[in-house]
Order: C-alpha cells, then structure tokens, then sequence
C-alpha cells in the first residue's frame, strides 16, 4: 500500500512539474507511466484498469480533439482571432469580445487547442494596435477555463 501512495506522489509531481527533468515526456507521459507501472506491478489488475476508463466520455474528447485539430488547418481559430483583435472597440470592450468568443468557443470544443491557437494572433493583433497583450491573454486564459468548465465534461486542469 505504501507503494502505491509513493508512485501516487511521484506521478502527481510529474504533472505538476510537466514532466520530469531528462525525460522527453509530458504529464499525459507521466500518467501513463504511472498506470502502466500500477498494472505491472499487481498493484491493479488490467481488468480493473480497463474498468475504470470510461469510454464513451474518451471517444467524446477524442472527437472534440479532431474537430478542434480541423478547426485550427483550415484557419478558423485565425479568422476569430483576428476578427477579435480587428474589431475597432476601446480596449475594455474588445475585452468584453474575446471573452465572450473564447468562452462560447470553449465550451463547444477543446480550450487547450483554442488558447494555443489563438494566444499568437491575438498577441499579434495587440502589437498592430499598440495594446498591452498581458490583459487580453490573461483574459483569454480565464475565458478558455469559464467556458470549458461550463460543459458536460467540465475542465478537471487550468490551462495557462
């Protein structure tokens, strides 16, 4: 039991930390390590495992996932941004707009694509404007999280 509780840690402070120092993975790297060591172990049996992954709520992620992908090639996620960032509003006003445009877009597909997607042009767009970029981006981030967290599956991380 104790191991288990240390292998716990150890994989929670892998994705706390992104990844561990030398190793060329990320937190779903370190989680799936984590598993897989519980399951070589003994520690859980792969019945258990497989059990304990709810398949239809990953086949809704992974769908979402694919659709956002395709959103972002075929420059939909750049047309918004820019949009945005082009509407001829004071700053607290187009403020207002990305935050209700992230959000709205965040709790229809996946906030980590939209914030990675757009956070480049919406810089870029402040840079045309002569605007600070640190308020809308973090607006931006907190948009992402609000709107993710309104839908069915809810946001279980902050993106930043």
């Amino acid at each position: 039991m104790h191991t288990a509780v240390g292998r716990f840690i150890f994989v929670y402070l892998g994705m706390i930390l992104g990844g561990f120092p030398g190793l060329a993975m990320e937190r779903t790297g370190v989680a799936l390590l984590g598993a897989l060591v519980l399951i070589v172990t003994g520690e859980v049996a792969p019945d258990q495992a497989w059990d304990a992954v709810d398949v239809p709520t990953i086949g809704l992620l992974f769908g979402l996932m694919v659709v956002s992908a395709q959103f972002r090639l075929g420059g939909f996620y750049a047309f918004a941004a820019r949009r945005v960032a082009a509407v001829s509003f004071s700053p607290p006003m187009l403020l207002a707009v990305l935050l209700a445009v992230v959000a709205g877009l965040s709790a229809v597909l996946t906030n980590d694509i939209i914030c990675l997607a757009m956070t480049p042009l919406l810089v870029e767009g402040c840079a045309r404007r002569n605007l600070n970029p640190v308020p809308l981006l973090l607006g931006l981030a907190c948009a992402a999280n609000i709107g993710s967290a309104a839908t069915m599956l809810g946001n279980p991380m902050a993106t930043g």
